[in-house]
């Protein structure tokens, strides 16, 4: 059985699974996306957010998951992306869900990255904000959300199932998966078979508006707050997690490729990469035994 819904501003798609556990999880990916969305007001994130510097604030229970995953990974790519940019994005004009109609209220909030962490952890749920920021897990939700209805089905016994968050994905069993064609709307641009492994894309060509001449995107710098600017358009990953995935493919896109490859290879050498670069030239590396059958679209 198949199942589509909408949530966390995606298409979610599951196959593989009875009626029962793909209620199941869409509850899940629902219940997540109220909790965790910095786009819903008074929300367990919105309480974290505007709660005040120096004082210890409560994360309820998945928020401090995901806040934990967030960071161990943000260590591994030196900050580059990190759960702390929430102002640096109202700042480039991404104050709400993105639609194909989007249009950006640019609000007066300061544009910085960080490289440091600028909270103190008392417990797994509870912090002290060190300095002001606004929590956003724009870069780790939907592989959290893809990579927690793996382990659930995992659970259940199910050997063959994909669970895909709008090509954030894992597969459990051996399926054939693809990779949207960055400039021809509506084609895959490869497509291979994995096995128990997930796969996540980031690009800078879907996410985007305009504030005057300039096209604004919205994969940001997580050292500096700015906008990307490396010569990357796309890139997918293949790791063990979706979070893993969804990470390195957000490194390729705002580091120089050789220091995103450098990164990869001694923080995730169980990784392969297809990266997509603004002069339409295709680099595929990494470990390429994550996959087979590779074919690629003419």
């Amino acid at each position: 059985m198949e199942a589509t819904f909408t949530a966390m501003n995606s298409t979610i798609k599951l196959k593989g699974m009875n009626q029962a556990l793909q209620n199941y999880l869409m509850n899940d990916f629902t219940t997540f996306e109220r909790k965790a969305s910095r786009f819903i007001s008074e929300n367990e994130l919105d309480f974290i957010n505007n709660s005040p510097l120096h004082v210890p604030v409560f994360l309820e229970e998945t928020i401090a998951d995901l806040f934990e995953r967030s960071m161990q990974l943000s260590r591994k790519v030196d900050y580059y992306v990190n759960p702390f940019l929430g102002d640096a994005m109202k700042s480039i004009g991404y104050t709400a869900s993105y639609t194909t109609d989007y249009s950006p209220v640019f609000k007066d909030s300061t544009s910085r990255g960080f490289v440091n962490e600028p909270y103190e952890l008392l417990a797994k749920q509870w912090m002290i904000k060190n300095e002001d920021f606004f929590l956003d897990f724009g870069g780790f939700g939907k592989g959290y959300t893809v990579d927690r209805a793996k382990e659930y089905l995992l659970k259940e016994g199910l050997t063959e199932a994909i669970v895909n968050a709008g090509g954030d994905l894992a597969v459990i069993g051996t399926q054939q998966v693809g990779i949207e064609h960055p400039v021809i709307t509506g084609k895959d641009m490869m497509r291979f078979f994995l096995t128990d492994l997930s796969m996540a894309t980031s690009g800078k060509n879907y996410r985007k508006w305009s504030n005057g001449n300039q096209t604004i995107h919205h994969i940001v710098n997580g050292q500096n707050g700015q906008v990307a600017t490396n010569n990357v358009l796309q890139a997918t990953a293949i790791a063990r997690t979706t979070m893993e995935a969804e990470t390195i493919s957000k490194l390729f896109c705002i580091v120089p490729f050789e220091q995103a490859k450098k990164i990869v290879f001694k923080k995730f050498p169980y990784t392969a990469y297809i990266v997509y670069f603004h002069n339409h030239q295709v680099t595929v590396g990494g470990d390429t035994t994550l996959f087979e059958k590779l074919e690629v679209s003419s």
